[in-house]
């Protein structure tokens, strides 16, 4: 087959395939200087692209059981506010909540915390 692509003598009314019409051009061409320079008015909207530092949680995950209705709760939130997962969102709002209290509950939470964190290393 590619034997009848190439000669010319038997496909006499027929266009060569391998043949161009035109010549391709890219459309950048490739500046080395650039590739190793900063563009300051990039940079600038880079940083504002920038998203907030996100927590990274490399711990042991766990389950927690809930109803149905607030499964779907979460995941509808999660979906509607793009999210990342279902502990994401818990963080949010646990910050929040956490925010909105007084001191000695905030000493008494973290005091809580540190208990079930000793019980779930032995």
């Amino acid at each position: 087959m590619a034997d009848s692509l190439l000669n010319k003598d038997k496909n006499k009314g027929k266009r060569n395939l391998l043949e161009r019409k035109e010549e391709v051009k890219p459309k950048e061409a490739f500046n080395r200087s650039s590739l190793f320079t900063v563009d300051e008015s990039q940079q600038d909207k880079f940083d504002q692209r920038k998203e907030p530092i996100q927590k990274s949680v490399k711990g042991k995950t766990t389950t927690i059981r809930c109803a149905a209705d607030t499964s779907h709760r979460l995941n509808a939130i999660i979906t509607s506010f793009s999210l990342n997962s279902v502990n994401e969102l818990l963080e949010i709002l646990l910050d929040n909540y956490e925010a909105s209290l007084t001191q000695d509950e905030r000493r008494e939470i973290k005091t809580l915390q540190e208990v079930y964190q000793r019980k779930s290393i032995k």
